[in-house]
């Protein structure tokens, strides 16, 4: 992103939720595919269903490159989009952000909501005010699918599974 792209971006987050800093989110959806032929058990979800686990962020990246039984947090930490970010902050940007939800690790760059937090309380507040923002993922996620019906959860894509890597990667 350019700094000019960047301000946007969080003068945009920032009042959507009045968190400052932010520029984007990220969180991962699952595009369900045909059975695999090779490793097939990686690729096998916790939905019992075979697919791919797309890492997206507000929609600077896709990474569509691990197995469906990964969890988020083992793609973003192999992400080249969390060392990006890393990198930025270790040469000095280190008022910019993202958001995630729970699945992904807490890092200074990356903000999570806080587990179980007292009603009334200000990491309450946070939350309220962070799922705010993250939602924006969730409607870009029913976009895409609303888009390209080949990915709502009820169907699978009929291709290989390098061919679904390359049509996500895209």
């Amino acid at each position: 992103m350019s700094s000019e792209e960047k301000n946007e971006a969080k003068r945009a987050f920032y009042s959507m939720s009045g968190i400052p800093g932010v520029i984007g989110v990220v969180d991962s959806t699952h595009m369900q595919m045909i059975r695999p032929a090779v490793n097939e058990h990686l690729y096998f979800n916790r939905k019992l269903k075979h697919s791919i686990n797309a890492m997206v962020m507000i929609i600077k990246a896709v990474n569509g490159r691990f197995a469906g039984a990964c969890h988020n947090s083992h793609v973003w930490n192999l992400s080249s989009e969390r060392q990006y970010l890393q990198s930025n902050y270790v040469n000095g940007e280190i008022r910019i952000r993202i958001h995630g939800d729970s699945g992904y690790p807490l890092e200074r760059w990356l903000l999570t909501p806080y587990r179980n937090a007292a009603e009334n309380s200000a990491e309450s507040y946070y939350n309220v005010k962070f799922s705010k923002a993250r939602s924006l993922i969730e409607r870009v996620f029913r976009v895409l699918r609303a888009r390209f019906r080949c990915l709502l959860a009820a169907r699978e894509l009929q291709y290989a599974l390098e061919k679904v890597v390359q049509i996500l990667n895209q």
